[in-house]
């Protein structure tokens, strides 16, 4: 895990939008994933204004993709728009319309046989994605997990360096809850923070808990994650 956080770590700490991408690109490229992309989602038939942008695809694709307008019925940014979780292409692929499918097809040509796509949804309608994508690719659960919170990570990141923001309101922790999230991003389990902190395990839990509620956190690691990014805590 400290490994995970210090990977997330630089991404915050990236001083350019390339720097931060290499910190995600090698280690996605370790699995397979040797493309990646985070861009906003198009909003009806156009981009927003200033739309955050950054793709490192084969040339020869991004320049086919935008010449044939693919942004409009790419089923991988429509699926974007309404999903909240990962999924893969293959996913995004069914049961789409013949446009969405010449997309898929087409890709397929330059290499890009599968992907992941990472939904990010905020305030004001706000729509982004992170994806991966290559040829033969790792698809172990645990790595997309990762990839997820690496993702959110980066495009975080991202549109700071771009001088935006989404306005997010940071959760108010209580001094209880901020000192067991310290020891949980530490990779101490309950019981070794109830030792530290002088407290019963019993009680370590349902502060890490109050924690995810106030994080809408599902997992440890995306509090921690989360914690990381908005500056409440240091790996």
């Amino acid at each position: 895990m400290n490994r995970f956080l210090d990977m997330v770590d630089s991404i915050g700490a990236a001083e350019t939008a390339e720097s931060c991408f290499d910190v995600v690109t090698r280690f996605a490229t370790d699995h397979g994933f040797v493309h990646g992309a985070c861009m906003e989602v198009p909003r009806g038939t156009q981009m927003p204004d200033q739309a955050l942008m950054m793709v490192r695809m084969p040339e020869a694709w991004v320049e086919h993709y935008i010449a044939n307008d693919f942004a409009l019925v790419d089923p991988v940014f429509r699926r974007a728009a309404t999903e909240l979780n990962p999924f893969t292409w293959a996913n995004a692929a069914r049961g789409v319309r013949p446009a969405g499918r010449r997309v898929m097809q087409e890709a397929r040509a330059f290499g890009l046989h599968t992907g992941l796509t990472i939904p990010i949804h905020g305030p004001k309608g706000y729509r982004a994605e992170v994806t991966f994508a290559g040829g033969q690719v790792d698809d172990d659960p645990r790595l997309i997990h990762k990839l997820r919170y690496l993702g959110l990570g980066l495009h975080d990141r991202l549109l700071a360096l771009s001088g935006r923001g989404l306005g997010e309101e940071v959760p108010k922790l209580t001094p209880r809850e901020h000192e067991c999230l310290h020891w949980v991003a530490a990779g101490k389990s309950d019981w070794a923070i109830s030792q530290i902190l002088s407290i019963s395990e019993t009680t370590v839990h349902w502060h890490v808990e109050g924690a995810k509620r106030k994080f809408s956190a599902s997992t440890r690691m995306q509090l921690v994650v989360t914690a990381i990014r908005l500056g409440l805590i240091q790996p």
